[in-house]
């Protein structure tokens, strides 16, 4: 990587650089495993967030029984990796992608979302050419109203095909309560996150009834954890920003992770005394929930993104000028790590590490 040496300062690496505050992230992800722990829940930690089998790696280490990815193409990443235990919390649709998702179902324990009962006969077709038997989960619809499955009969409907399909082998249900995990209000996040899962344990409670195991009830959110870990019948959690935090999260109440991802950025112009002009803008750093927030030095505010320039507004800040460097706290942490090749890893101030972002661009 261009402008940096392992045990460098923070100060001194060349910008715009994605950076991670190693002891932060151990922190996060301790206190998660410690959380599912404590709850009696499995933990298998959203990997589309920091897209790096170093991490993941830390993660198993720490007691996940696996990693979820949102693409298949993360998935193979992180098998090649030697990742093992892998849910693909999507649908894997079209002969192509169920080509390569079969040939990774060879060497892993692969599981994979289905929600359609001609796409179960897709991938029973193609396991059984393979000659291997694909782990299958059934995403359910609770509220979010993109993916799944409508609770209750059609998820028993689509489960009698699965077990049916000698090429698969059906593992239980999985939902995601992404229409609750941002509600400012704590008391509203509780009340429509239970409501969530309870329409997904009740179908999983309907499967039962019917004959049909279900072992695996999985869900979770970050802003969500806390709630969707202590209802009953969910078995594991999905959640994925902890392990790095961003201010979207890093704003609602009862998330207190740490911010373990930020961006370093250097001042390349000004305007006075208030305006400052930096050389991250959006090829940098993403605004998918508002703008980043920035921490460091205190008292300067980020106003606007361009396509290679942030505007910074002062408050009551120091005065900055050019070659002064900002810290800035991503507002959402998965897409803009996706736009950098690297994490500059600092412990303590020094860089101790270059890790590739190594599933990035992966949406395949």
């Amino acid at each position: 990587m261009r402008g940096i040496s392992i045990g460098m300062d923070v100060a001194d690496i060349d910008t715009p650089a994605l950076c991670l505050d190693i002891e932060a992230v151990e922190a996060n992800i301790k206190r998660m495993a410690d959380y599912a722990r404590d709850r009696s829940v499995r933990l298998r930690p959203h990997a589309k967030t920091h897209k790096s089998p170093a991490l993941a790696h830390m993660q198993l280490e720490a007691g996940a029984v696996g990693i979820t990815c949102a693409k298949l193409g993360e998935a193979e990443v992180m098998a090649a990796a030697g990742i093992k235990d892998i849910l693909i919390a999507n649908q894997i649709i079209g002969a192509p992608k169920i080509a390569r998702l079969v040939n990774l179902a060879a060497y892993t324990r692969v599981m994979v979302a289905v929600d359609d009962a001609a796409n179960v006969a897709d991938l029973d077709a193609a396991a059984g050419v393979k000659g291997v038997r694909l782990r299958i989960l059934i995403e359910v619809d609770i509220g979010m109203n993109r993916c799944g499955a409508a609770p209750g009969q059609p998820v028993l409907d689509l489960a009698r095909e699965i077990v049916a399909s000698p090429g698969l082998r059906f593992e239980g249900v999985m939902g995601y309560e992404g229409h609750t995990i941002f509600l400012e209000d704590v008391n509203e996040r509780m009340e429509r996150t239970e409501a969530a899962m309870q329409l997904l344990t009740d179908s999983a409670e309907l499967l039962r009834r019917e004959g049909i195991p279900v072992e695996i009830v999985s869900a979770g959110g970050t802003g969500t954890y806390f709630i969707t870990g202590a209802h009953p019948g969910i078995t594991e959690l999905q959640v994925g920003s902890y392990i790095t935090m961003d201010s979207q999260y890093g704003g609602l109440e009862r998330i207190d992770f740490a911010y373990g991802l930020t961006l370093r950025a250097s001042v390349i112009s000004t305007r006075g005394d208030d305006l400052a002009i930096t050389d991250a803008g959006l090829k940098a750093v993403t605004r998918d929930f508002g703008l980043p927030l920035a921490i460091d030095p205190p008292g300067w505010q980020l106003t606007a993104l361009a396509e290679e320039h942030g505007f910074l507004s002062r408050t009551d800040g120091p005065r900055l000028r050019p070659g002064d460097k900002v810290t800035i706290v991503p507002n959402h942490g998965c897409t803009t790590i996706n736009l950098h090749d690297n994490y500059c890893v600092i412990r303590r101030g020094v860089l101790e590490a270059v890790w590739p972002v190594a599933a990035r661009g992966r949406t395949y």
